[in-house]
């Protein structure tokens, strides 16, 4: 497990950066929503922001192969405060574009190097140390959800973006002044890779599956997850703001928590492949988002809805990135994880588009449609 100051100073800059997140959810969307941008155009909202930053994250695999996991992560930090501090200053289409770029960049910036640095800090541990550190961010995220509702009601919008703002700066230092990296000397790097394997060999079978498969469960997750969630429950049962950012911190919570504690139930199923446990656990997400559909009250929709986390992405969240991290190469870790997440974050452009369009049909849509898909996902791991 991760421990010491490096621990410490990566649990600050997650827990920060998790609980502006969980503000950002709710009030992004419905920020869009209170100055008059219909559904469909905050779907090209998220669509057009997820074709922008899809590219980066090859890039900054590369380039953290180089330089390194920290500055990026600290990067991160900064482009998310920035985002929280232009939004409440602006109301047109145009610029909501260029802030969620802004937040989707600080986001895929993260994800690009946040599980990789995990993974070189203590890989033995891999599946333990990440489940606990992402479970913590999860349930930072729920603290975030739960007081977006209390903040919009009290303050507006305006002060609680600004505080979010001023919360990254105080992740960026934890990260630059308190997390170690053992710097590499390109000399080293370049030996070890001419006495290895070569940087510009390509992806092996293992990781063109799990990035085939990462896509197409990513569109089934963008198209029952981003703008959609808030919007399903706040339109199909006419929620307050209050009552959604209940919903969505008890949402966040159900992942955060049961995470915690994911490690014990792989480790508890060694008669199970990691690839039949992942095959497993997602396909129970995909049947809990589809039946939340069913139901006309509010209470058995979300009680169904709610348990698409912790019985299912709680458990297959961590066993893909295992998965993932176990099928790359070790010269060229950063390039090849970001290669399988390029791939995989391409289906947040198509999720969003699929969650406005099936959306302004029908709101039931996107859930329904949304869960098939990541069950289906599932049929494209059986060669792994």
């Amino acid at each position: 497990m991760l421990n010491g100051k490096g621990f410490s100073a990566l649990v600050v800059s997650t827990w920060l950066f998790g609980f502006s997140f969980g503000l950002y959810e709710i009030m992004f969307p419905l920020y869009m929503d209170h100055v008059s941008i219909s559904l469909m155009e905050i779907g090209y909202v998220f669509t057009a922001s997820a074709i922008f930053i899809a590219f980066l994250s090859i890039f900054l695999g590369a380039k953290s192969d180089k330089y390194g996991r920290k500055i990026f992560v600290a990067l991160a930090s900064l482009l998310a405060g920035l985002s929280y501090f232009l939004t409440p200053q602006f109301k047109s289409i145009g610029i909501m574009v260029l802030v969620k770029i802004l937040f989707d960049s600080a986001v895929t910036i993260r994800n690009a190097v946040f599980a990789t640095m995990v993974y070189e800090q203590d890989h033995k541990a891999f599946i333990a140390s990440y489940s606990k550190v992402s479970g913590l961010e999860f349930t930072s995220q729920a603290l975030g959800l739960a007081s977006a509702g209390l903040f919009i009601s009290t303050y507006g919008y305006w002060l609680p973006l600004v505080f979010s703002g001023l919360l990254q700066l105080i992740g960026f230092s934890a990260i630059v002044f308190f997390f170690p990296e053992e710097k590499v000397s390109p000399a080293k790097r370049v030996a070890k890779t001419l006495g290895g394997k070569h940087l510009d060999k390509g992806l092996n079978r293992g990781l063109m599956i799990m990035a085939v498969s990462g896509l197409v469960v990513t569109i089934g997750g963008s198209a029952t997850h981003c703008f959609i969630t808030p919007m399903f429950f706040s339109k199909k049962f006419s929620l307050s703001p209050e009552t959604l950012s209940i919903l969505m911190t008890v949402h966040r919570l159900s992942l955060g928590i049961p995470m915690l504690f994911s490690s014990r139930i792989i480790t508890g199923l060694k008669k199970f492949s990691y690839k039949s446990s992942l095959i497993l656990f997602t396909c129970i997400q995909g049947v809990f988002t589809s039946l939340a559909t069913v139901p006309s009250d509010f209470t058995t929709s979300a009680a169904l809805w709610l348990l698409h986390d912790p019985a299912g992405a709680s458990v297959w969240l961590p066993l893909r990135s295992y998965l993932v991290q176990k099928h790359c190469n070790d010269e060229t870790r950063g390039r090849d994880f970001n290669v399988v997440n390029f791939v995989s974050s391409l289906g947040n452009i198509m999720g969003p588009f699929l969650a406005g369009y099936f959306g302004s049909i029908d709101i039931n849509m996107p859930f329904f449609i949304g869960g098939l898909v990541i069950i289906l996902s599932n049929l494209l791991l059986i060669p792994l």
